[in-house]
């Protein structure tokens, strides 16, 4: 199965998550984005759909940018290269799960942790869209 863009969002402010049929991808990360930022590693925050099913949660629940059908993104390791539409973006860290999670479902801090997905930066803005494929970008030094 070819991974693919389930879902995009962007939030404007902390607790502002827009869901959006495609988002501009500038240097900082998604345009109009809070997180967004040139020197942050958390640029982006990729989830997989199978695990929000897994936890009966809906897109967008847990404060993710792009939600990510037929890809385990925790199996993804820091220096990864991904082509989204026409960015490229690169694997950073591991998002570790807050207090947050707690407000949506009691419980839900501990049920995600090692699952909350992963951040990466932007190599190369472009602009990605809902259905847009989700593939590996091989790196000179692989």
């Amino acid at each position: 199965m070819e991974a693919t863009v389930h879902a995009l969002f962007i939030a404007s402010e902390k607790e502002n998550h827009v869901r959006v049929p495609s988002v501009r991808v500038t240097a900082a990360g998604f345009e109009g984005d809070y997180h967004a930022g040139s020197a942050r590693q958390r640029q982006v925050l990729l989830m997989s759909t199978s695990i929000l099913n897994e936890l009966q949660l809906q897109p967008g629940d847990v404060f993710e940018n792009a939600v990510i059908d037929g890809l385990d993104v925790m199996k993804l390791r820091a220096g990864q290269r991904l082509q989204m539409g026409t960015a490229i973006v690169e694997v950073t860290i591991p998002c570790e799960p807050c207090g947050r999670m707690e407000r949506i479902r009691t419980g839900l801090r501990q049920s995600i942790q090692n699952r909350r997905g992963m951040f990466v930066k932007v190599v190369t803005p472009g602009s990605v869209k809902t259905g847009d494929a989700v593939t590996p970008v091989m790196s000179l030094f692989e």
